[in-house]
């Protein structure tokens, strides 16, 4: 009976062929239930600047839960379609840190890779200056110069990682728009302080004419 010269290639090509079909529905099952794990942390990152924490919190478990559902599904071999996701909870996690005076959790804490948990803190720093804005207005200096601080402290221990951005994608250009996002803040932290101690002046003379007027 002559051999089939083919008969190990038809074989591994069937067994390729199934691996491959079984790749491509775990790829597209990780991209599409990335997308409910970013809405939910996207909500989460509202409800910290709307004041509506429990709603936040809500919205970062349930990101949680569905993250560890793609880590199931990557199983190692696709960890890259994930760490959207994790940057993106990252994110919302520090966020809902700062905002509840909590410490910042770290990546182990988070389940996240280094890379996407630098990245997410990156991202945070951005969040952290609308909320501080919002502290500023609000005239709770106090809360605003305090995120200012750990904002500041944050970039400074991060910007050396710079030199990794072959590894981390756009981990440069983040540290970049973290650095132009620190100056604006300094330059109102600046401007609010003076006019803080304008105010003050005016007020204390104010209360001196009125006591040699009494």
């Amino acid at each position: 009976m002559k051999k089939d010269p083919l008969g190990r290639a038809r074989t591994s090509l069937s067994a390729s062929s199934k691996f491959l079909e079984d790749a491509a529905e775990r790829r597209e099952k990780l991209i599409k239930d990335s997308r409910d794990v970013l809405s939910s942390c996207s909500k989460a990152i509202v409800g910290v600047h709307t004041g509506d924490l429990s709603g936040a919190r809500a919205f970062i478990n349930k990101a949680k839960e569905g993250l560890e559902a793609l880590r199931r599904v990557s199983s190692g071999d696709m960890d890259k379609y994930v760490v959207p996701a994790e940057v993106e909870y990252v994110e919302a996690v520090a966020l809902f840190s700062l905002a509840t005076g909590k410490p910042l959790p770290g990546k182990d804490e988070l389940g996240a890779e280094p890379g996407a948990y630098v990245l997410g803190l990156l991202d945070a720093i951005g969040e952290a200056k609308r909320r501080m804005f919002d502290k500023v207005r609000e005239g709770q200096l106090d809360e605003a110069m305090r995120l200012f601080e750990i904002m500041e402290t944050l970039y400074v221990l991060m910007k050396p990682l710079a030199v990794y951005d072959n590894l981390v994608p756009g981990l440069r250009h983040k540290l970049d728009v973290d650095r132009s996002i620190l100056e604006d803040v300094r330059s109102l932290v600046t401007e609010e302080t003076r006019r803080t101690k304008l105010l003050k002046t005016m007020s204390d003379f104010a209360n001196k004419l009125d006591a040699t007027k009494g």
